[in-house]
């Protein structure tokens, strides 16, 4: 169900909740900055630029969030196009021409704050995974809905754009045979509510997966339930990595399997130092390791444990170890730490000690 538009009330206590629940990691920026944290801060774009999201708007600049912009489907294949099949809700003609097959394990991708499905970060997703095997790869377009610089307002229409995700895979069941346990929904910060929202509204079955890449945070606590936010109930298995949490993302547990890379709060390895982009890197970072996932060698091995604190004490030692990532044992339930290198590949492993030929 779509949420009506913010009261200035709403917009008050999210202002006051967001600021006492961001300090967790403390970056110099509420210093640097007048306003910063309250009225205004900084989310990556979908190339993981940071830009000025504005969090508190006057009486006389209240408007209508939502609006008819058109969400739309691009459907690529090994076999299909470069630049893949533009499909709309109920378009029959296009999917006929996309090379779209059932038969396949189909991957939907979406975006987040503004940003569209020809982000690097969607289209690096989308290459790995037609490199790994022959799936149907699907990218949700809803930049229109994400380009607003209030940044509550694509917060809001990510009820909608899941919605119509839903109805988008109802129409492939119909017209294709598609079978959900063969769906996967992969989103990233607002984009993973958008997955979440997608899975609980589909009617022709349960998805198989929905993956919440550092699920967005502002707003979300106060404004969203479980049925307009990421829950586990979303698909038979979520998985969630966490990698900006308390600030950009939710550090709770979203998820039946939630993953927390180098404890899944800012500064994550190699995101220093420049205080303006350290919490866009580590927000964009859950988008790099799972995406490097999908073809790595060397996997993100993750120990279940309690806390950062115990995995990092050894207390875990002989906890269940899986993978963070594409290749997750869907039978994982639990929080799961891990390390992970400053520079890719990211994927940990020892340090080489002697390169001696």
């Amino acid at each position: 169900m779509l949420q009506s538009p913010l009261s200035k009330q709403m917009i008050v206590f999210i202002i006051l909740w967001y600021s006492a629940h961001s300090k967790r990691w403390e970056s110099g920026l509420r210093q640097k900055y007048d306003g910063y944290g309250e009225d205004w801060m900084f989310i990556p774009d979908g190339n993981g630029q940071p830009q000025v999201a504005v969090l508190r708007i006057k009486d006389s600049e209240t408007r209508n969030v939502l609006d008819d912009s058109q969400i739309t489907y691009i459907i690529y294949t090994r076999s299909g196009p470069a630049e893949g099949t533009r499909v709309t809700l109920n378009d029959t003609t296009n999917l006929a021409n996309s090379d779209f097959e059932p038969s396949r394990k189909t991957k939907f991708i979406t975006h987040g704050w503004k940003s569209s499905a020809l982000s690097s970060s969607l289209l690096d997703m989308k290459n790995a995974f037609l490199t790994h095997g022959d799936y149907n790869v699907v990218l949700v377009d809803w930049e229109p809905l994400a380009a607003s610089t209030f940044y509550l307002g694509p917060m809001q229409n990510t009820a909608r754009v899941g919605n119509d995700a839903a109805n988008f895979i109802d129409f492939l069941v119909k017209e294709t045979g598609l079978k959900t346990q063969n769906v996967h929904f992969i989103g990233h910060s607002l984009g993973a509510h958008v997955a979440g929202n997608a899975g609980s509204a589909t009617t022709s079955g349960k998805l198989s997966r929905v993956t919440g890449l550092d699920p967005a945070l502002p707003g979300f606590h106060v404004l969203a339930s479980e049925k307009t936010r990421l829950d586990p109930t979303d698909a038979e298995f979520v998985d969630v990595i966490h990698s900006c949490g308390g600030v950009l993302g939710f550090l709770q547990p979203l998820g039946k399997a939630d993953f927390y890379p180098n404890a899944g709060t800012a500064v994550q390895p190699g995101c220093c130092c420049v205080a303006e982009i350290m919490e866009a890197c580590s927000h964009g970072r859950s988008n790099v390791y799972f995406t490097e996932s999908i073809n790595s060698k060397t996997g993100f091995s993750a120990t279940k444990c309690d806390s950062w604190d115990s995995y990092m004490t050894g207390k875990c030692a002989n906890s269940q170890v899986v993978l963070m990532g594409e290749h997750v044992d869907q039978t994982a339930k639990g929080l799961f730490f891990l390390r992970t290198r400053s520079d890719p590949p990211y994927a940990y492993t020892s340090e080489v000690i002697n390169n001696t030929i």
